[in-house]
């Protein structure tokens, strides 16, 4: 990569994973991760870590998008919305904190999206969910005690 960024990549798919890696070079490695599980996130930073010492940013953009009406009752959509774009946030926030605050800084940049500023039919869960991390985006709940040196 430029300048020397090293990058950890993460996500589901491995095969994806792989061949991104493959694309960067030296300077990417790779964890096949689920968001969703905390100790995922964990594992994130523990590689970051052991393979180029510390964890300067997290880019924190999972996302799932299955579409419909409320009336549906797709509740099993709902709740792995909710699982990957909220809790996938916050665990992948959870994961880092303690790095950035231990070494008084680092970044945490969150994706949104333009649901997260207004409705869109056939998503309201979507855009709930895109309006959680909206708030974080814009700076609503600033973390205490942790900022770029």
């Amino acid at each position: 990569m430029k300048n020397g960024v090293k990058v950890i990549l993460s996500a589901r798919r491995e095969e994806r994973l792989n061949k991104l890696a493959e694309e960067i070079g030296e300077n990417a490695v790779y964890l096949k991760s689920d968001v969703s599980n905390a100790k995922d996130m964990q594992a994130l930073v523990k590689l970051a870590k052991e393979e180029f010492g510390k964890v300067d940013a997290l880019f924190a953009n999972a996302g799932i998008m299955p579409g419909g009406n409320m009336s549906e009752l797709k509740v099993k959509d709902w709740m792995e919305m909710v699982n990957i774009n909220i809790v996938g946030v916050l665990n992948s926030m959870a994961g880092v904190l303690p790095e950035f605050i231990a070494q008084k800084g680092g970044h945490i940049i969150v994706t949104s999206s333009v649901a997260g500023l207004r409705s869109v039919r056939g998503n309201a869960v979507y855009c709930g969910t895109k309006h959680f991390v909206r708030v974080y985006e814009r700076g609503q709940f600033p973390i205490i005690g942790v900022a770029s040196p």
